[in-house]
């Protein structure tokens, strides 16, 4: 079932409530208004304090597991926060926290440097990219 965020009070609505639609697939919201959200969360310059908050709210908001291979991870780091289009390729998707994984060292550096066909989460980040790509017209 998918609802439909489509104002910033039902945004903060579904988030007092506990949920997190920015990244709660079930929740479906205007490009605008996930923008507008983002930015205010994270800024709109990409700098290394804007990507800090970025990261540490993925962090917070995420399991603190590899999402390959399923071991946890214990601390916090920003190296587990893997974007799954590259942030130098798509600036605008930077801060979309739909846009990462989290993964511990090896499996960041296995999608981006390796053989990403072969990584479970491969099927998967396919169906996000094509959300992505379509909410951003591209």
């Amino acid at each position: 079932m998918e609802i439909v965020i489509d104002t910033r009070e039902l945004y903060e609505y579904a988030v007092s409530r506990g949920y997190q639609p920015l990244i709660d697939r079930r929740f479906r919201m205007p490009i605008a208004l996930r923008v507008a959200i983002q930015t205010q969360l994270f800024g709109r310059e990409h700098s290394p304090e804007n990507y800090q908050k970025f990261y540490q709210w993925c962090w917070q908001h995420k399991k603190h597991i590899c999402e390959e291979t399923m071991r946890p991870l214990h601390q916090y780091s920003a190296s587990y926060v893997s974007h799954i289009l590259t942030k130098g390729a798509h600036p605008n998707m930077a801060f979309d926290p739909r846009n990462v994984n989290i993964l511990c060292y090896e499996m960041h550096n296995k999608w981006e440097f390796g053989n990403r066909e072969s990584m479970r989460i491969y099927q998967s980040n396919q169906l996000i990219i094509a959300q992505l790509r379509e909410d951003y017209g591209l």
